[in-house]
């Protein structure tokens, strides 16, 4: 039944909305005023606040957690000093590959310190790892604006950056974070001092000079500390855009640069107003401007702009090895390291003396190219390492280190075919072989490239002479696989193809296995392995690695064994002409079209490997020279540097060796090297297809396989 009730007596029925009259006060008392528009927003945005505080929490936790560890800026900024066997300088590399030297905060000069203070940093004496108001500059110019920012950072900061992100880290927010973060440790763990001095030793100032040192020596040809008001000025206005800054391409922007580090160094207080006019190439009247730019030019041609660096394929060579030393403790080359190589600075030199000489005068017949490599016979010790003609020669690809990449080696891969026949008793010198027209239709048609057959030949003469058919009928009967696997036990570390034509140098080797392997003949028969290290030291002196005596290799060869082929080669010289005023034995070789020519030298105590060919950084295929012979390559590259020689190396003659077949020095030796009862032959042949060409290399016949 319905609820009624009376009102003035009379019953009423109560609808629907009377309910809802009557509970209206009882729901505002439950619930309140409902909101206002504004006091909903204030809600949302503290509720927005409070998640974007939680978030940032979490960012900064992330980041905190996830640090590099703030010790390894030691590794950062120290570097790795490499010395050649003397103790003289080649090279000095930081972490971030880049060559620089390390100076001291007081080997700098206190006027680029000012300089550099004023302009990127005033306040660094005075302020903490960072300042909160750059920092958000930093993060609303990098994150949000996407503009390059500029001066947003302090010397601590950059350091930190540097040090651990690299000058090209990304602008994220997380990274931003973290570089605080980092450069708050930096703050508390070093001074200030120790701090400007990592960052001046670490910053770009532009033409690969990292460090204010190698700045100072690429731009005014001084170090550091001898910088005037000039010169700091200049160097402390490039590292913010090394490119745009250029003094040697745009030196009016430069200047212009200038202009405001001085104005900051007067800001600063740390020069007069006049002195910085006195230098001011933007300041004054014509004259006087055109004077002190004038100043600064005739200073800068003092550079070292165009200097190459001091055996740089052996330096890059050294750093792999370091690599492979330290493989399972790489922590042990953090912070500075010295490391003292086994190269000779002046044998490189004149190393590269004769490579660059020597490609120029093959210039003519299309080669661009060259190599040289030396090595000491008893150690295994590079003393010199010349991978291209050029380092800094984009064109031929020069960086491309030529001694350590597989190029086939032509003729001189002949005598590992013979040696094994000698120390086997398959072959002797005095064997027979057949330089026929019909031995050469029995290996598939090869022939010299004079497409003559001499007949009937000794081994030894087959040798001397470098003729192709007596070689790989040679190959054959002292069985493939056992000369691949004596050149193998050599340290030829190429596969090599299981045919006869490998023993005329048609599978690569790499010219640093293939100088090892000569290492052998010269040493009397012991296997030695190619050393650069000798000695790696600490920052703090402790020894990390000493080679010490370098370890023998396996006697491959009796020392009457290795004299077998030696007798045969210390004829080569004279046989072909090359003029060596150092008893050396040695054999040429040259491929097909005259894409690779060497020539191979060696004395009781050395080898020198040298290489031309012709390179294009474009085109990777092999190119073709006119006409370039291995016996050009000795002529024009390996006679020179070897009569260079003084006393980088021992340049003593050979010596009988007891038990060898005999002598023979190209003309008037003690018979018997031949196995032929006779002197050595002094008649000039022609050159062989695949390595021997004549004294005169013109006209040259096509050579063939």
């Amino acid at each position: 039944m319905a609820s009624m009730s009376t009102e003035g007596g009379h019953p009423q029925r109560r609808t629907r909305s009377g309910i809802a009259r009557e509970r209206a006060p009882g729901r505002r008392r439950l619930w309140g005023r409902p909101p206002s528009r504004a006091r909903l927003g204030l809600r949302i945005g503290l509720g927005f606040f409070a998640v974007l505080c939680l978030l940032l929490s979490g960012l900064v936790g992330y980041a905190a957690l996830t640090l590099p560890d703030v010790s390894a800026i030691n590794q950062a900024t120290g570097t790795i000093r490499i010395l050649d066997r003397h103790g003289a300088l080649i090279g000095e590399f930081g972490s971030d590959n880049a060559q620089r030297t390390t100076v001291t905060l007081a080997a700098i000069s206190p006027t680029l310190r000012d300089a550099t203070i004023a302009t990127e940093d005033r306040n660094f004496y005075d302020e903490g790892a960072f300042n909160f108001g750059r920092v958000a500059k930093a993060l609303f110019v990098d994150v949000i604006a996407r503009r390059p920012s500029q001066g947003a950072s302090t010397i601590t900061q950059q350091l930190a950056k540097l040090a651990f992100f690299g000058s090209g880290a990304d602008r994220s927010p997380l990274r931003k974070l973290r570089e605080a973060l980092l450069a708050d440790e930096i703050d508390r763990m070093y001074s200030k001092d120790q701090i400007l001095e990592k960052y001046l030793n670490l910053i770009y100032y532009g033409h690969g000079a990292y460090g204010i040192e190698n700045a100072s020596e690429t731009y005014f040809g001084k170090h550091a500390g001898e910088l005037d008001l000039r010169e700091a000025s200049l160097l402390a206005g490039l590292p913010q855009a090394p490119s745009a800054y250029d003094p040697f391409q745009y030196s009016d922007a430069a200047f212009a640069r200038q202009h405001v580090v001085l104005a900051s160094m007067v800001a600063d207080g740390k020069i007069t107003q006049a002195q910085a006019d006195a230098v001011d190439p933007t300041t004054g009247d014509s004259a006087a401007q055109q004077s002190k730019a004038q100043a600064v030019r005739a200073e800068l041609g003092n550079g070292h702009r165009t200097a190459t660096l001091l055996a740089p394929h052996f330096v890059e060579y050294v750093r792999e090895q370091l690599d492979a030393q330290f493989k399972d403790d790489p922590a042990a080359l953090a912070g500075s390291v010295t490391v003292t190589t086994t190269l000779d600075l002046g044998a490189q030199r004149k190393a590269e003396t004769a490579v660059s000489s020597g490609v120029k005068a093959l210039s003519a017949q299309l080669a661009n190219n060259g190599a040289l490599l030396m090595m000491d016979s008893h150690s295994g010790d590079i003393i010199a390492m010349v991978g291209s003609a050029n380092f800094a020669d984009d064109s031929i690809d020069g960086q491309y280190n030529i001694t350590t990449a597989a190029r086939r080696p032509g003729s001189s891969f002949k005598p590992y075919v013979y040696e094994e026949g000698f120390r086997t008793g398959t072959l002797k010198p005095s064997t027979i072989l057949q330089d026929t027209r019909a031995e050469s239709a029995k290996l598939g048609g090869v022939q010299d490239f004079d497409r003559q057959f001499f007949g009937p030949i000794s081994a030894a003469r087959a040798l001397l002479l470098s003729r192709n058919v007596p070689a790989e009928q040679a190959m054959v009967k002292v069985g493939v696989d056992n000369v691949i696997n004596f050149a193998h036990s050599l340290g030829i570390s190429t596969d090599l193809a299981p045919n006869a034509s490998t023993a005329i140098g048609t599978s690569a080797v790499r010219m640093i296995d293939h100088t090892a392997a000569y290492a052998a003949f010269s040493n009397g028969g012991t296997v030695v392995k190619p050393r650069s290290i000798l000695r790696v030291v600490d920052g703090g002196g402790s020894v990390l690695f000493d080679a010490g005596t370098a370890a023998l290799g396996d006697q491959v060869m009796t020392p009457a064994q290795a004299d077998a082929v030696t007798s045969i080669l210390r004829g080569y010289p004279a046989q072909w002409g090359l003029r060596f005023r150092h008893p050396t034995a040695g054999k040429s070789g040259t491929t097909d079209n005259f894409v690779d020519a060497w020539y191979m030298a060696y004395s009781p105590d050395w080898v020198v490997a040298t290489w031309a060919g012709r390179t294009e950084a474009a085109n990777p295929g092999e190119l073709p020279m006119n006409g370039v012979f291995g016996t050009a390559v000795g002529q024009q590259i390996t006679v020179p540097f070897v009569n260079s020689l003084t006393n980088e190396v021992p340049l003593r003659g050979f010596s009988r060796v007891s038990g060898a077949s005999g002598d023979c020095t190209g003309g008037g030796g003690p018979q018997g090297a031949l196995g032929l009862g006779q002197a050595c032959p002094t008649a000039t042949p022609s050159p062989t297809a695949s390595a021997s060409p004549a004294p005169t290399p013109t006209p040259h016949p096509t050579p063939t396989p």
